[in-house]
């Protein structure tokens, strides 16, 4: 959630926006101004860059930031890592952000002295943010817990009484039971999660007075802009609870033998499961889809994970569907993603930014073994997949998704896709065997709403596209003739 204005309300607490994209999102729309925050995590994981990065913000905004340092990097060393990013100002540096050395304070006095140094910054230079760099020296210098807890009380009502958000970074991990982590307004954690060679970075809300946070784990990434989050989508729709609207409105799959099948179409916003081997056609179907959406003047989305654009765009040539037409007028739009070291949130994100921005109404998923590779967490794809095809259900979006079987069935191992939770249709498509040559045979798992024949058809695939031509049965009866490949 983003506004205009720097600040925004929730109830009776003022709200700060961050600066961060995604960050607003996840701590419920903005962190409580004039509140003391803690920002954890080991080595690496980018609490500087965070709070650099936040300060930038808030600096470009004309309010002022002090940076204060404990026995962490340098002041230059600061700068100068910063400074590979495009939030980095040269020109606020010594102006509207100022850096001082805590650390001598705290060496000659302890804690005594190193809170009548931050007393004194705030009052000469009333910044709206502070940052203490290298929080972790305080615990290090070996206060009593006693004398850390009057510490960090005193702390905390210093910065509420100075209206200054202030944040502690500090090189540790877990939720434990220490002062710095118990007197603190929130406590928000990055981390890294680490799956075989692989690893993402994460960001965690343990506390948040004052504002509705989103739980558990959410994807980051660091890019040449800074830090960007991905709020996790499973809380997002969870939270929101919408309901797809009901509707009795029927459209073209885009192969007229395939509807008839269907009983006439199938539902709009709806989501359709076109389940086979490898080359049956599933990829041929989806093409019609998106095809037939074209013609009615429907702006359409391609996400595919396997094949290029020039590649499927080759392929829909080849039974006769031009889609680089399209393509060029901006009709259609192919998002490709090799199933590689890609965050599944920011896939998410980028395909229901698309169908927003371009009022996008049919979309078609080609492979959605993708997705699941490139979900790290294991057993997360089925949630994650049902939060997005809910998201494009709300969204009045109709969409056509692949998947492929086995080309060994193992009765065994079973089919690792929630089919009756995800899917609305499934179209089953396989290979029969007939005269010592392979068909490509279609069959009806699954229609809600609407009758279908249930019989096992014939699929035909020529330079024309793609038709369903009679029954398998008659063709092994031999009440027609068999029909060419």
């Amino acid at each position: 959630m983003t506004t205009s204005a720097s600040t925004q309300s929730q109830g009776r607490i003022q709200l700060m926006e961050t600066g961060i994209p995604g960050f607003d999102e996840i701590v419920g729309g903005g962190l409580p101004k004039h509140s003391l925050y803690l920002i954890q995590g080991l080595a690496g994981s980018g609490k500087t860059t965070l709070a650099c990065q936040m300060g930038f913000a808030h600096a470009k905004k004309g309010e002022k930031v002090l940076i204060l340092t404990l026995i962490a990097e340098s002041h230059a060393k600061m700068i100068n890592h910063v400074s590979n990013f495009s939030f980095y100002d040269e020109t606020l540096i010594g102006n509207q952000i100022m850096f001082h050395g805590a650390y001598p304070s705290l060496a000659r006095g302890g804690l005594r002295e190193l809170l009548k140094l931050i007393t004194a910054s705030l009052s000469e230079q009333k910044p709206s943010i502070l940052l203490v760099d290298g929080f972790r020296s305080i615990r290090n210098s070996s206060p009593s817990d006693l004398d850390l807890s009057e510490f960090m009380h005193s702390l905390n009502s210093l910065v509420a009484s100075m209206g200054c958000t202030t944040f502690l970074l500090s090189p540790i991990e877990g939720n434990i039971p220490d002062s710095e982590n118990t007197l603190v307004d929130g406590l928000i954690e990055l981390s890294q999660y680490e799956q075989g060679m692989r690893l993402v970075r994460e960001v965690k809300v343990f506390k948040m007075r004052g504002a509705n946070h989103l739980l558990g784990k959410h994807a980051f990434a660091v890019r040449p802009e800074g830090i960007v989050m991905y709020p996790r989508l499973e809380t997002i729709v969870g939270k929101k609870n919408a309901p797809p609207a009901a509707t009795g409105n029927y459209i073209s799959t885009g192969i007229l033998s395939l509807d008839r099948v269907v009983g006439g179409g199938i539902v709009q916003a709806s989501v359709t499961n076109l389940l086979g081997s490898p080359g049956v056609g599933k990829t041929s179907m989806g093409l019609h889809f998106i095809d037939q959406g074209l013609k009615n003047g429907e702006p359409g989305l391609i996400v595919g994970f396997y094949e290029s654009p020039q590649r499927l765009i080759e392929k829909a040539r080849r039974i006769g569907i031009d889609l680089a037409t399209p393509v060029a007028r901006g009709q259609l739009e192919i998002m490709w993603q090799l199933p590689l070291e890609v965050l599944p949130d920011e896939l998410a994100s980028c395909i229901l930014d698309t169908v927003r921005q371009r009022g996008v109404r049919r979309l078609f998923i080609d492979g959605v073994e993708g997705i699941r590779q490139i979900c790290m967490h294991p057993g997360r794809a089925p949630s994650f997949m049902i939060a997005l095809l809910n998201e494009l259900r709300v969204k009045d979006v109709t969409t056509f998704v692949t998947e492929q079987l086995n080309y060994i069935t193992d009765p065994g191992r079973g089919n690792d896709s929630s089919a009756s939770a995800l899917y609305e249709n499934i179209l089953l498509l396989e290979f029969v065997e007939h005269n010592d040559a392979h068909l490509r045979q279609m069959s009806v798992m699954k229609l809600r709403e609407n009758g279908y024949d249930n019989a096992n058809h014939l699929v035909i695939i020529s330079d024309q596209g793609v038709t369903i031509d009679g029954y398998i049965s008659d063709i092994k009866s031999g009440k027609q003739a068999d029909q060419p490949q």
